[in-house]
């Protein structure tokens, strides 16, 4: 995170500084992989910086794992839908006593990231938490490798410290992540053997930017949460918590048709929108006009979900 990305979340008071760390798993969610136009989750905890490509030959899938059938509602719409809806696919069915989850991140390519952490959680990197990925691949691993199982499929996991990663290929490729854990192999791979197809769960973007919508959604209940669009040249934030702008140095710019705020210097605008609110963040050299231009082009979801969050 750089110096300006934090002075804007001190400055707007966002949902980011109260929740759990989601760890570096989302960074990648913020900018562009040099190789792809498409963004992947580089996934990297406390201790075990990545992970190596993982290549399973001839292997098959249980039928236990299988996808959610093409009519399923809540199977994943095609990318350039306009939807905003990525099948999740997968869901745990054990996790450790007090976690929920707090945080959904996906991409159009169906490449997806789902975080379980306590309600007790510091919002810090090395802070306890579960993490269940599909469809990624890896690069790195400072951990040596040790031969596992996970349902009768081929696996491998990678200790370090009080972090664990658990990665094997199924109908996707299919990893699970645990870091404060005190007992992080035997956790992350009860998890990973308690891991099901699921047609139930999507990915809902809460909002978008003209035809881009949110590829991350985080909160520690259903009524405090925020969703970003990154990365971009102006990064875009939707948030249900009232920021704190005493003692900030604001100025007053219109935006949506009303009084919104200028702050950083021109780098952060903010506006109120019904029962929320709307921020642009500029990644660059981008004006206050940008940022402006960015945040009217915003449509919030009609539909907004939020009751996953804090639930097991």
């Amino acid at each position: 995170m750089n110096d300006t990305e934090q002075l804007v979340k001190d400055a707007l008071g966002k949902l980011a500084e109260r929740t759990p760390h989601p760890g570096p798993t989302l960074n990648a969610l913020r900018r562009k992989r040099k190789r792809q136009r498409n963004n992947i989750f580089l996934i990297a905890t406390a201790g075990v910086a990545a992970v190596a490509v993982l290549i399973f030959a001839g292997v098959i899938a249980s039928d236990r794992y299988a996808p959610p059938a093409g009519n399923d509602a809540a199977a994943a719409l095609v990318p350039g839908t306009g939807q905003g809806v990525v099948a999740l696919k997968y869901s745990p069915h054990w996790l450790p006593e007090g976690f929920t989850e707090t945080l959904r991140a996906a991409n159009p390519d169906g490449t997806t990231a789902r975080v379980w952490a306590t309600t007790t959680t510091v919002p810090q990197v090395d802070a306890p938490r579960i993490e269940l990925d599909s469809g990624l691949d890896y690069e790195g691993g400072l951990a040596e490798w040790q031969d596992a199982v996970v349902r009768g499929l081929k696996a491998r996991v990678q200790v370090s410290g009080t972090s664990a990663v658990v990665e094997w290929k199924a109908q996707d490729k299919l990893v699970v992540q645990v870091v404060g854990m005190t007992d992080p192999k035997e956790t992350a791979l009860r998890v990973a053997d308690s891991v099901r197809a699921d047609s139930n769960v999507t990915f809902r973007a809460p909002f978008k930017v003209k035809d881009r919508h949110a590829n991350e959604f985080k909160g520690t209940s259903p009524g405090d949460w925020s969703a970003r669009l990154s990365p971009a040249p102006v990064d875009v934030t939707v948030f249900s918590a009232t920021p704190d702008f005493s003692g900030k140095k604001t100025e007053p710019v219109t935006v949506r048709g009303k009084q919104g705020v200028v702050l950083l210097d021109g780098r952060a605008v903010a506006v109120q929108e019904g029962g929320v609110w709307i921020s642009a963040t500029s990644t660059g050299d981008k004006s206050v006009q940008d940022l402006v231009a960015a945040i009217n082009d915003v449509t919030i979801a009609p539909d907004l979900d939020t009751g996953w969050i804090g639930k097991k």
